[in-house]
């Protein structure tokens, strides 16, 4: 593959992952989990891609003096841009783990707290002795904050 034609994938790859980071972002800020899946084998391609040239372009280190200051331009902007999507991408995943983890916290605390309950009255009025877990088919509201 010659040199600019290199370049010009190298662009495309740059330009195609950021785009696909950006839509993760926007995905994980609607909380549409759902359609992270498929963007996720995407990601996953389109960064294999881009690690593969960005090897073989540093391997051919004799050819980077040569491209033409346009076409630099245009990558360096295209590198800038990726930078700036996957810091982006980066506090939203962290965000979305973080809300996770306070959820699941919360839904054990919960739970752990209402194991070893008395559960009901005895057939006189007063509380039976406290069962270690509670019966099947006691259901516990949760109200979950689903704000990033």
């Amino acid at each position: 593959m010659k040199t600019n034609d290199r370049l010009d994938a190298l662009l495309l790859l740059t330009q195609k992952l950021a785009d696909c980071l950006e839509r993760e972002t926007a995905l994980l800020g609607q909380r549409q989990v759902a359609a992270l899946a498929e963007l996720q084998r995407e990601k996953s391609r389109l960064t294999l891609a881009y690690e593969t040239e960005m090897k073989q372009l540093k391997e051919n280190q004799v050819t980077l003096g040569k491209i033409e200051p346009a076409r630099l331009q245009g990558l360096t902007a295209a590198a800038q841009h990726l930078q700036h999507c996957v810091a982006r991408n980066e506090r939203a995943l962290r965000a979305a783990k973080a809300v996770n983890e306070r959820i699941l916290t919360a839904m054990v605390d919960a739970i752990e707290t209402g194991r070893g309950k008395p559960v009901g009255y005895t057939g006189r009025g007063a509380k039976p002795p406290a069962a270690p877990y509670r019966r099947a088919g006691t259901v516990s509201a949760v109200t979950i904050d689903q704000r990033l």
